[in-house]
């Protein structure tokens, strides 16, 4: 399978070390990106195809992936639309740009029904992301085993029946990796203030972040019942964990997820 990307930006290069990590032959890779350094930086990393001009995406590829800002995702639909149209059949297009509607992408393409939203998160980097997807009912079965299979040579997948859901994937997955690195900054300083070394502070914060998140996605508990098990009756846990409900942590977590849904909301194209 030919696969190009439009752009050659951090989430474009996150799928494109997946792809090779999962043996894509890079000769079926095409990166489409206007600046000489973009194309240099990426044949010098990945050994991929490149070029300039958009429209041998079109020609190049079984499937086109737009990895441009979302502002620029109109003009890119619009730009290789005429060689879209004179095809004999569509090209499957997969978007993850954050925001643009799937009917906004489908309508500059020509009405086209080979199209798939997605919005993968930072982890994506290290193949550890999560992508959400979206896409009409009318798309082919075929089509979105691609997507999801492409996807998931960077993290795992999740996919939406509403695409109104996408604004709380942001949430929850999109921006929350800042949320985590909040937190842990807050544990190490208050490690630190405590009279810990920095170096010590930060180790004991991260391999207990890890240590946590790994015990959580092995075991068939739920949050919950996990936290219950660590927090003895009257012991140093069940004060910190009364320290937070105290401050109202539910209450402050949804106010700042709900702040990170409507901003997306607002951002949303078409």
């Amino acid at each position: 399978m030919r696969i190009a990307f439009i752009g050659g930006g951090n989430m474009a290069k996150a799928i494109i070390a997946g792809l090779l990590k999962h043996g894509h032959n890079g000769q079926n890779i095409l990166v489409c990106a206007p600046t000489q350094a973009t194309r240099n930086g990426i044949v010098d990393q990945f050994n991929v195809r490149v070029h300039q001009d958009n429209s041998a995406a079109v020609a190049f590829a079984d499937v086109i992936i737009i990895a441009v800002k979302p502002f620029v995702v109109p003009l890119v639909c619009e730009d290789i639309a005429p060689m879209m149209s004179a095809l004999s059949e569509d090209k499957l297009v997969i978007s993850i740009a954050a925001g643009v509607k799937h009917a906004t992408i489908s309508k500059k393409l020509g009405h086209s029904n080979r199209v798939i939203c997605s919005m993968p998160n930072l982890p994506t980097a290290i193949g550890k992301g999560l992508t959400g997807m979206y896409t009409a009912t009318q798309t082919d079965e075929l089509d979105i085993k691609i997507a999801d299979a492409l996807m998931n040579a960077v993290g795992d997948t999740v996919w939406l029946k509403d695409e109104k859901q996408m604004s709380t994937i942001v949430a929850t997955a999109g921006s929350s990796p800042a949320y985590f690195f909040l937190f842990l900054e807050a544990m190490e300083k208050a490690a630190i203030n405590q009279g810990l070394p920095k170096q010590t502070a930060t180790k004991a914060v991260l391999q207990s972040a890890m240590g946590a998140i790994s015990m959580a996605a092995s075991s068939q508990l739920d949050f919950a019942s996990l936290r219950r098990q660590v927090t003895s009756p009257k012991g140093t846990t069940e004060q910190a964990i009364l320290a937070f409900q105290h401050g109202e942590l539910d209450e402050l977590v949804a106010n700042a997820m709900d702040s990170a849904a409507d901003r997306a909301r607002e951002l949303s194209l078409g």
